[in-house]
This record gives structure tokens, C-alpha cells and sequence, in this order.
């Protein structure tokens, strides 16, 4: 037999849109910013747009020429590298590689502890960047919960100081005006060495939306022009439900959320060229029995894999969703639909994938859920590596070796492989003898001993899992009392 001396190796992949319909979809949205437009009300948006050539009506109705997007995409970086707390590179949003990280700002918080369903505190916020921090497919951290134990002007304040403190890896962070915005890039600088050393770092990426159907807030443009000009990077990204506020069908919703995004990019680059611009969006559509958003359907599955689909064609890096579900506790529900997520993310190939832990359609939040979406990630790591066929591993002689009738469970090349495989601590494969001696644990009930586990062990006694610089952490606690200040 010839020897085989070519490597053939292909990742699972999964399409949703071709060629044609990428370009049909593109060429819709560019006609609804030509025809229909956005309205801006952001005084400072409008008079950029117009001096660019946009023409504006109404007051604020912004109609774009093709020729503005296409100048947008031009200066848009294709790659934006996250680095962690230390300035070491972590996040590489390029491509098809996909991160995993936790959604924000849910106001149910599912205690480990009691299995109550009760408001978030300040303690239970830093809990979860614990947990976050120590689990090693979980790579950014995004604000988990809103807490109920502070001063409700205070809340993003708060989060970003907690999330600098408690865990060491890249943060994607919300805020709801351009003040506090800015007290978020004046936290995160301190702790990089100041404004110069955080862009060449960017170790935060701030999420916010437009106001969909069609529409860009004063609040969310100011937030988005700030970011660009600090050259740090952003994610404009809709959130609109298909039949209430967008169109019904998968298409006419990815025609309006392209157009939302692209309005977005285009007043972004105006402000600095070549600033850093995530590409996003989540598309769900309204259950009409029961008047809810879905994060688990498959149509939101659809979605999120042709906006990622739209982002690589763009050259732009992208925004997903994974590990989260529309159940109300950790059960069989959440456990399928997070699976279902996980394998669509990596198989579509977003890069940056939020809402890690949402339950309840992103009201609550559970840290069981994050752990399993952790084991999740490590599992489809193994399934993205496909088949690797080549001379080696073909075995041709390994078969000759042991011929028929033999066995395989002492050569050297299961000796050398078996460790390959995905090796589980959480997912049970033993026979019910051995199960029943080891306590006959369900999943959820060893998904719950390792996130206390982790709680116990991880920054034990409230402490930073890498304390931050005392300066630094001096200069937070001076930002967040300007706060109080001005509140």
C-alpha cells in the first residue's frame, strides 16, 4: 500500500446562508438605510452624518448612501486581540475561533446554597467573578447581576469595580450614560497603566444597543462615539424580538438588524478611523403562547449563526450567544438547551459568546449553569477538532501488527493516544454498581458541589484571586466616591 503522507483534517462546520442570500440580505439592508433610514437623536451623530453626506429629514431621520457603509468597513479592524488584567493576550476575537463568557445585569440570582430565587447582592456579584475566574474555559467575564444591596445610581460603578477586582480576565462591561462610561475607562485605566497602555491592552469591550426598530438613543450614541474615541472596542448590538419589534420572518429581522449595525459602524469610524468594532447581534423571535423572548429556540439558533455568518463575510469580528436557557432552574430543560447552544456557537463559529449562566430568558442567573457551560466549551473543544488522517494515525501497520482476532488495549499507539480523548469529571460513565457506591449523584447535584468547591477554595474569604496593585485598587475606590459624589 502507497504511504499516505498528506495530512487531511477538517473542523466540523455549520452554514445557514449562502453566497447569494449574504448579498441579498447585504443589498436589503443597504436599501432600508438608503430609503427608510435611522433615526439619530444625538445631536453631535447628525451633524457628523450630514457633513459626511448623509441626508437628513425630520429632524433627525438619517438616510445613508451605500458609499458611507462601504467607507465604514473600509477603516474597521478584521481582528481585536483582548489581553487580561496583566496585559498578557487572552481573547483573539478573528475568524471562526470562538470565547465563551457570562451575560449581565440579571436581577434573579439562583443561590447555590439555599436553591432560592431571590434578588442579587454585592457578595453573591463578586461570588460569580470568583467562579469565573477559576474556571478555565469560561474566558471573559460580563456583570452577572444587577445587586440590590447598593445605591441603585451606583450599580455599573459597582459592577466594574468588582469584576476588576475578582478575576483576572478580559471584561465586557455595560453602563447606562456616558458619565459612567467613563468612570468605567477611568477604573479600567488605572489598573493598565493608564488610558495609552488600556488601548494598547484592550482588556474591556463595552456592550450596548440601538434602539430597535430603526432608532439610535442619545444614551447608546454616546456611549459608542466615547468608546471609539478612546480607540477601545464596542458592541453595537440590536436585541430585537422578530413580530413585535421587528420583522416577522428570519430574513426581514436580519435585514433590520444589518442596517442597525451598519448605522452604527458608520458614525463609529467617523470618529476614529480603524477603532476596534464588534459585530453582533441577537435575534429572537416572540413566543406568542406564552409573550416571551426565546433563548433556546431553534430559530434563535439560526440567527445567531447567520449574524456570524454576515460577520466573517464583513471581515468583522462577532458576537454570539451560548449556555443559556429559557428554564427557570437548573434541570433537564437548561441542561439540553445550553448543549443545543454550545455545539451551534462553536459549529457557526462566533468569537465572542456571551450569556453564559442566563436562565429564565436572561432574568436569572445560575453559577451551576456556568460550570456546566464550562464542561460544555472542554467537550466541544474535542468535537472541533474533527479527524485527523494521515500516515500515523491511518494505523495501517498497527493492524497488521495485531491481526484478526486480536486486541489493541496494550500497543504502544493506544499507549500513546487513549489521553487524546475528551476525559470528563462531571458527566458519569460508569456502570450503576460503581455509580450507586459513589452516592448516585446527579449532574446537577456534582454541578452544585463544584461550584462550592470553587467558592470555598478559589479567593477564599472574599480576597481577589490575584490582588490588584494597591494603587490601582486605591484609584477605583476614588473614581467610584466621585461617583457618589455627582449621583
Amino acid at each position: 500500500m502507497k504511504a499516505v503522507n498528506s495530512i487531511s483534517y477538517n473542523s466540523p462546520q455549520f452554514s445557514v446562508l449562502s453566497d447569494s442570500s449574504i448579498q441579498d440580505i447585504h443589498l436589503a439592508a443597504l436599501e432600508v438605510l438608503r430609503r427608510t433610514g435611522i433615526r439619530f437623536h444625538h445631536r453631535g451623530a447628525l451633524e457628523m452624518l450630514k457633513e459626511a453626506g448623509a441626508f437628513i429629514s425630520d429632524g433627525n431621520l438619517v438616510k445613508m448612501p451605500a458609499s458611507m457603509v462601504e467607507d465604514a468597513l473600509s477603516t474597521a479592524p478584521s481582528r481585536v486581540i483582548m489581553c487580561d488584567r496583566s496585559g498578557e493576550p487572552a481573547v483573539f476575537l478573528e475568524g471562526a475561533r470562538t470565547w465563551f463568557g457570562t451575560g449581565s445585569d440579571c436581577v434573579t440570582y439562583l443561590d447555590p446554597y439555599t436553591g432560592e430565587a431571590r434578588p442579587f447582592t454585592q457578595k453573591d456579584i463578586q461570588d460569580a467573578y470568583r467562579l469565573v475566574d477559576a474556571l478555565p474555559n469560561i474566558h471573559f467575564l460580563m456583570s452577572v447581576g444587577i445587586p440590590k444591596d447598593i445605591d441603585p445610581a451606583l450599580t455599573y460603578d459597582v459592577q466594574m469595580a468588582n469584576m476588576l477586582e475578582y478575576t483576572t480576565k478580559p471584561l465586557v462591561f455595560v453602563t447606562n450614560d456616558r458619565a459612567s462610561c467613563q468612570r468605567a475607562i477611568d477604573m479600567a485605566a488605572a489598573v493598565a497603566g493608564g488610558y495609552e497602555a488600556l488601548r494598547e491592552q484592550q482588556h474591556i469591550l463595552l456592550y450596548s444597543e440601538p434602539s430597535s426598530p430603526l432608532q439610535q438613543s442619545e444614551t447608546a450614541v454616546d456611549k459608542l462615539l466615547l468608546m471609539a474615541e478612546y480607540g477601545l472596542p464596542v458592541v453595537h448590538s440590536p436585541g430585537p424580538q422578530m413580530g413585535a419589534v421587528a420583522p416577522i420572518t428570519m430574513a426581514g429581522g436580519l435585514v433590520m438588524s444589518l442596517a442597525e449595525i451598519m448605522s452604527s459602524l458608520v458614525v463609529h469610524q467617523m470618529v476614529r478611523p480603524g477603532a476596534p468594532f464588534v459585530f453582533g447581534a441577537g435575534l429572537h423571535h416572540m413566543d406568542m403562547s406564552a409573550m416571551q423572548i426565546c433563548y433556546a429556540s431553534p430559530e434563535f439558533q439560526l440567527t445567531k449563526a447567520a449574524v456570524a455568518e454576515l460577520g466573517r463575510w464583513y471581515g468583522l469580528p462577532t458576537w454570539g450567544y451560548a449556555g443559556c436557557s429559557d428554564s427557570k432552574v437548573m434541570d433537564e430543560q437548561a441542561a439540553l438547551e445550553a448543549m443545543l447552544s454550545v455545539v451551534m456557537a462553536r459549529l457557526s463559529g462566533s468569537n465572542l459568546i456571551h450569556d453564559v449562566g442566563y436562565m429564565e430568558s436572561g432574568l436569572a442567573t445560575s453559577l451551576e449553569m456556568i460550570v456546566l457551560t464550562d464542561e460544555l466549551v472542554a467537550m466541544t473543544d474535542h468535537l472541533m477538532k474533527g479527524i485527523e488522517v494521515n500516515a500515523e494515525t491511518l494505523l495501517v501497520d498497527e493492524l497488521h501488527r495485531v491481526g484478526p482476532g486480536g486486541n489493541f488495549l496494550g500497543t504502544d499507539a493506544t499507549l500513546k493516544y487513549f489521553r487524546s480523548f475528551w476525559f470528563t469529571k462531571l458527566l458519569d460513565r460508569k456502570r450503576r454498581h460503581d455509580w450507586e457506591q459513589k452516592g448516585s449523584t446527579t449532574l446537577g447535584q456534582r454541578l452544585n458541589a463544584k461550584v462550592k468547591k470553587i467558592l470555598a477554595e478559589h479567593g477564599a474569604a472574599g480576597s481577589s484571586p490575584k490582588p490588584l496593585d494597591p494603587k490601582a485598587k486605591q484609584a477605583i475606590q476614588e473614581i467610584l466616591a466621585s461617583a457618589k459624589t455627582k449621583d
